[in-house]
């Protein structure tokens, strides 16, 4: 199971009385767990970004500390031996971001449920309203790759490398700029290319319908027209880390070879004055 990145919401309902097989539910809405769940899921305490906060309490645009992840494994419980299956109800972004701070501190047992909550529920899958205690502890040995992340620094020096390429992930009006966000700059990275990352589901005609991952072959002639090659690095960026995780999802998925994330983003480049932007 260990190399079981993306399960289906019926490989899932067979295994849920599987006791090496535990669900987590890693949401935005901190009230929605309570209302219903994937029958048996725990919760995953604090903020679903797994971001770093400062000594004034405040997040920050970085992953958080090992002390902190090892602290947040504790918490949840996890365990070695077990697999866990993550979801959201945001159409796995969320699970995806989970997904990618475990692979960065080498926490591999773990996968991402396709359809997540909204797909679940669509199929009529056992649900539950009943709150499921964690049961801290521990026995994760952390082995944290910084290679698997990018900083500012970093980027600013090799940008223009022919050696990489550059994933913007966001909507296409970030991208150019005619949308407003709170960012003090607009534009983005000097040749980077842009794909949104929910370009990846499947589409929908109305809100709030279920969407899943497209087909490996779909993803594969989308990442190719984009121009994305298996020989280049390929680093992926949005506003905080969370879009790009999806895609570094994607990525890994597919077997390309190389690709790093940035994780402070655009939250973090259109504040320093010395990093290039273009529109």
């Amino acid at each position: 199971m260990q190399s079981l990145m993306l399960v289906s919401p019926q490989w899932l309902q067979d295994n849920l009385s599987n006791p090496e097989i535990q669900v987590i539910e890693n949401t935005w809405n901190e009230g929605s767990y309570q209302k219903a769940h994937i029958a048996g899921a725990v919760c995953s305490p604090g903020n679903p970004y797994l971001k770093r906060y400062d000594d004034n309490g405040v997040k920050t645009q970085h992953v958080m500390r090992a002390e902190d992840f090892l602290t947040f494994c504790y918490d949840l419980g996890l365990k070695r031996h077990k697999h866990y299956v993550i979801y959201d109800d945001h159409y796995g972004l969320f699970a995806a971001r989970f997904w990618c701070v475990c692979r960065y501190f080498g926490v591999r047992n773990i996968s991402i449920l396709n359809g997540s909550w909204r797909g679940w529920l669509e199929q009529n899958r056992p649900v539950s309203s009943l709150l499921k205690s964690l049961e801290p502890g521990t026995d994760i040995f952390l082995n944290p790759h910084e290679n698997h992340f990018i900083g500012w620094k970093e980027l600013k020096e090799m940008y223009r490398s022919p050696k990489i390429q550059i994933w913007d992930t966001r909507r296409t009006g970030e991208y150019d700029g005619t949308e407003e966000t709170e960012n003090q700059r607009r534009g983005h990275i000097p040749g980077a290319v842009h794909l949104s990352w929910s370009d990846l589901l499947t589409d929908v005609t109305s809100e709030g319908v279920p969407r899943f991952l497209k087909s490996n072959d779909e993803l594969e002639r989308i990442l190719s027209d984009l121009g994305l090659r298996r020989d280049k690095m390929i680093v992926t960026y949005c506003q905080s880390g969370i879009r790009a995780a999806f895609c570094i999802f994607i990525l890994e998925k597919l077997g390309y070879p190389y690709h790093r994330l940035y994780d402070a983003s655009m939250g973090e480049w259109t504040s320093i004055a010395e990093t290039p932007l273009t529109l």
